[in-house]
């Protein structure tokens, strides 16, 4: 159950047309640095990201451009695990745009994010409350790319609660959305994709799994190339399903290699690099080396839960939402 945790931190297009009509009415330095800082987080340079966000957010404004780079700061302090600045961060952004007039969308897109903060570490009731909160606004506003990505919030937050006939539920209606929104973005489908690949293998279709699998990777590659985080999360999840069809020899090379991109483009402290090194060990064990493989997901675990205890997180966050 490993992709419906680790697919969702894509900045979603109903949010990044937000953002960036929120950007282009502030100030050029404010709309160049929250630019870059933007695509510094793309390229999983994180710490470079964090550097100019967080002199954006210390500069004593309170208005709607500070909330957004407080609501992107917040996003990258998850990413790399920093959870209780991360909580931080959302909060402050929604209460700036509470005191905003006219930020509705702009508090949504904060309040999205708090959700998927909250489902990371494990309270799904609580993200759901949030995620639905988003969807009378996008609703509100006919957004059908905005609607089906938080249906896909939603269904993830179903399968991690392990509710199956919840989560078939809202794929359904994400990608019944995506049919009628002008254009989906291609991360957002591609993160929908991975939660109906994640349904097929429950139903042990594994060929239809693949064929969601592929179609995300394919996605990737084409707004990434082939040396992004996202592309080499893709090579995992193919790895995988060749893997259950039975061949194992493909699945290994496939999740070896996303594995490797993953490690030389974002590095190896960050939740996506445990979870394809809990994939690979799997893997491993399908392909012949069971010992090999329960020795690397026994390690995996230990050193994921030393990278979150080193992040000082507020929360008490448990490996079993990484299994």
């Amino acid at each position: 159950m490993l992709e419906r945790v680790f697919c969702l931190r894509t900045i979603h297009t109903f949010l990044v047309l937000v953002l960036w009509t929120q950007l282009l009415t502030g100030q050029p330095n404010q709309q160049d640095s929250l630019l870059a800082a933007g695509a510094l987080r793309d390229r999983g340079e994180y710490s470079q990201a964090i550097a100019v966000l967080e002199a954006l957010t210390q500069s004593g404004a309170d208005d709607a451009n500070s909330g957004t780079a407080w609501t992107l700061l917040g996003s990258v302090y998850q990413d790399v695990g920093r959870y209780g600045d991360a909580h931080r961060a959302f909060q402050t952004a929604i209460s700036v745009f509470k005191n905003q007039p006219g930020t509705e969308r702009q508090e949504a897109i904060a309040l999205d994010n708090l959700g998927s903060l909250y489902l990371a570490i494990g309270q799904t009731e609580m993200s759901k409350k949030l995620r639905l909160r988003v969807l009378k606004v996008v609703q509100a506003a006919g957004d059908h790319a905005g609607i089906a990505m938080v249906y896909n919030n939603l269904a993830a937050t179903a399968l991690q609660g392990n509710d199956i006939k919840q989560g078939r539920k809202y794929v359904g209606l994400a990608l019944q959305e995506t049919r009628l929104a002008p254009r989906t973005d291609d991360d957002d489908l591609a993160a929908i994709f991975t939660h109906a690949g994640w349904l097929s293998i429950h139903d042990h279709d594994y060929k239809q799994a693949l064929a969601y699998y592929d179609d995300a990777r394919r996605l990737w590659v084409k707004g990434h190339g082939m040396n992004h985080h996202l592309t080499g999360w893709g090579n995992v999840l193919c790895g995988r399903a060749h893997a259950l069809m039975g061949d194992t020899q493909q699945g290994l090379a496939e999740v070896k290699t996303g594995l490797s991109i993953i490690e030389n483009t974002v590095g190896t402290h960050v939740s996506l690099y445990f979870g394809a090194r809990l994939i690979y060990a799997e893997v491993l064990s399908a392909a012949g080396s069971p010992k090999e493989g329960k020795a690397m997901r026994a390690a995996t675990l230990l050193s994921l839960q030393s990278f979150l205890r080193g992040k000082a997180s507020e929360s008490v966050i448990s490996a079993d939402a990484f299994r």
